[in-house]
């Protein structure tokens, strides 16, 4: 475990937040009535103190990554190193996962290899969907954040290792989302509540012909 001290007041640092789920960070951070700037990656540079990211879907390079004084701080929804990579609600849902867990780390340049801040657990219902699961994912993040910056405001990160035995989920794609007709609709309820209605519905094909089914749950 690795304490990272922090010699001035959260007032006086300059945070940037970045990524298609920043409203997760911004949220928190205007109920704290913590000032910070929404940026782009490229905006990144060596004046800011600490940057926090959430959906993005590209490494952020090492020159950019090395600017922030403190660093960049993300968030991945598996329990690191576990789960490292694409689609962690699509993979832990079919991989039986009892729980969602929010991990909140250290960016390094590695693929979520980074230190780990906190974790929280989002428990994976039955009659979960990939929409109710993003409700949580981003439950997940706030509260994580939350831990983050009471700690912070008491002037210190705490940075732990990740342990265990790494693995890595690969990127889905529509293809994934092909189902096998030939089981029963209770053994594809998996992975047909991890397909997005509209974006990337769930599939099967009868005579060369793509079948797209939708769902709803009442």
């Amino acid at each position: 475990m690795l304490l990272l001290k922090v010699d001035r007041p959260v007032s006086e640092l300059k945070i940037g937040v970045v990524g298609s789920r920043s409203i997760c960070f911004t949220e928190v951070l205007d109920d704290y009535k913590i000032p910070y700037n929404k940026i782009k990656v490229a905006e990144i540079d060596e004046s800011y103190d600490l940057i926090f990211e959430s959906g993005l879907y590209r490494v952020i390079p090492d020159s950019i990554l090395s600017k922030p004084k403190i660093g960049v701080i993300g968030t991945h929804e598996t329990p690191l190193p576990e789960g490292q990579g694409f689609a962690p609600i699509q993979w832990s849902v079919l991989n039986k996962r009892e729980h969602l867990v929010v991990s909140l780390y250290k960016l390094d340049l590695g693929v979520d290899t980074g230190k780990i801040i906190n974790q929280v657990n989002k428990s994976i219902d039955i009659l979960d969907t990939i929409e109710t699961l993003n409700i949580k994912r981003k439950e997940g993040i706030k509260e994580c954040f939350r831990i983050f910056l009471d700690e912070l405001l008491q002037g210190f990160i705490v940075l732990r290792e990740q342990t265990g035995k790494p693995s890595y989920s690969p990127k889905r794609t529509p293809e994934s989302c092909e189902l096998d007709p030939s089981k029963t609709l209770l053994e594809l309820w998996d992975e047909i509540r991890i397909c997005h209605n509209k974006d990337y519905p769930a599939w099967f094909s009868i005579n060369g012909k793509k079948i797209i089914l939708k769902y709803k749950i009442d």
